[in-house]
């Protein structure tokens, strides 16, 4: 298919548009392009594959993400620590990453549970709690089943000492608006782990009044992309399994 100058011009604005953005929406005048001509669809989406990365497109959005390893703007550990000063070492990086699944499996529900996430949010402490049990299911389970670690590729001993030991509960601000930030609290960290979710424009994190609130857009990376990935699953199927277990014990 061969194309104009002015198709590439069109997509070559619309695709460094998007790498800023991350999101943006179907209305926006760059973005109908997208949605209005095919040339100027195939031109970013090309683009976007040599990039290693993958536009996602919506009723709503458009969406572009990077497809993970092999991708020159995956994120790794390094650039993530040169980010986020407060990821000191790799356990505190796959502690982040646990973080954020504890979150997605809490709001990846059904309709009813979507629409009370995206008025009223998730509180911090009660996200807290839910870290705590998984990983304390996920310490039991190890400690029966030799291969736990190895087989999930989660190394639960260190991240559960570095959560439950090494990390202190978080106090209310002495005027009760929020709570401390350190990353040396539990709270304080989770706030951290939270960050990317924040700059890609997918939650909004109130400290002062104690809640996460997960947007729209999100609910369509869920929906669009996370559901049906290997490790996605995998890691939700092990958080179901602790919740499946709890369950059992108040029957």
């Amino acid at each position: 298919m061969s194309y104009t100058s002015e198709d590439i011009k069109k997509a070559s604005e619309l695709f460094f548009y998007l790498l800023d953005k991350k999101i943006v929406p179907s209305s926006d005048v760059l973005a109908n392009e997208y949605y209005e001509n095919h040339a100027i669809s195939e031109i970013v989406k090309n683009m976007a594959e040599e990039g290693g990365l993958t536009v996602l497109s919506t009723r709503q959005n458009l969406h572009l993400v990077s497809r993970g390893e092999g991708s020159i703007f995956a994120t790794t550990y390094t650039q993530m620590k040169e980010k986020y000063n407060k990821l000191y070492r790799k356990k505190h990086f796959y502690l982040a990453n646990i973080i954020i699944c504890v979150f997605l499996s809490e709001i990846d529900r059904d309709n009813d549970i979507f629409f009370k996430y995206e008025d009223s949010g998730i509180s911090y402490y009660k996200l807290e709690e839910l870290i705590t049990n998984t990983l304390d299911s996920w310490k039991k389970r190890s400690e029966k089943e030799d291969s736990f670690s190895k087989e999930f590729a989660i190394a639960i001993d260190e991240i559960h000492y570095l959560w439950t030991v090494e990390m202190s509960h978080s106090k209310e601000l002495k005027d009760k608006a929020g709570f401390s930030l350190s990353s040396q609290t539990r709270l304080g960290f989770i706030h951290e782990a939270l960050k990317p979710l924040v700059q890609e424009n997918l939650i909004i994190a109130l400290e002062e009044e104690n809640r996460i609130i997960p947007k729209y857009e999100l609910y369509e990376r869920l929906e669009n992309l996370y559901h049906g990935g290997d490790r996605y699953e995998e890691i939700q199927e092990l958080i179901k399994y602790k919740k499946e277990d709890e369950d059992a014990k108040t029957i």
